[in-house]
């Protein structure tokens, strides 16, 4: 064995996992992508609790109100964002957007402004401007 092996580097061993495939899961308030089922389930959702006498787990819900809402909308950009991959035209591509869009803002008021300012870069960042 000369000096030259051992500093030789050794090719690493990996161990691959095989990637287990997506189960479906059910949609719910909080796997959505559509407005409606999100904003409507997330008010059931705090009824629910209430109702319950889960007051606590009610008040935590509405606290991290503003999280939940953005990654919402981080699930929603990737759902526009694969649908409009198949219009080629610009003019449609960028309406289809807008229309998206609009789906959400209905539900301005109930947003923060640092959620609507989120919002808005969805916006710019799926037009791509």
């Amino acid at each position: 064995m000369s000096l030259f092996h051992l500093f030789k580097k050794k090719p690493k061993t990996t161990v691959t996992k095989k990637a287990s495939p997506i189960e479906d899961e059910p949609i719910t308030w909080e796997n959505t992508t559509d407005p409606n089922v999100f904003f409507k389930g997330y008010h059931q959702a705090i009824a629910d609790l209430e109702n319950n006498e889960q007051v606590a787990a009610a008040e935590t819900l509405r606290a991290n109100a503003p999280a939940l809402q953005k990654a919402f909308i981080d699930r929603f950009e990737a759902a526009t964002t694969q649908q409009i991959s198949a219009i080629t035209d610009i003019d449609k591509r960028t309406e289809a957007i807008i229309t998206a869009i609009k789906a959400i803002r209905v539900y301005n008021k109930e947003m923060t402004i640092d959620v609507r300012a989120h919002l808005a870069q969805t916006k710019k960042n799926l037009i791509g401007e």
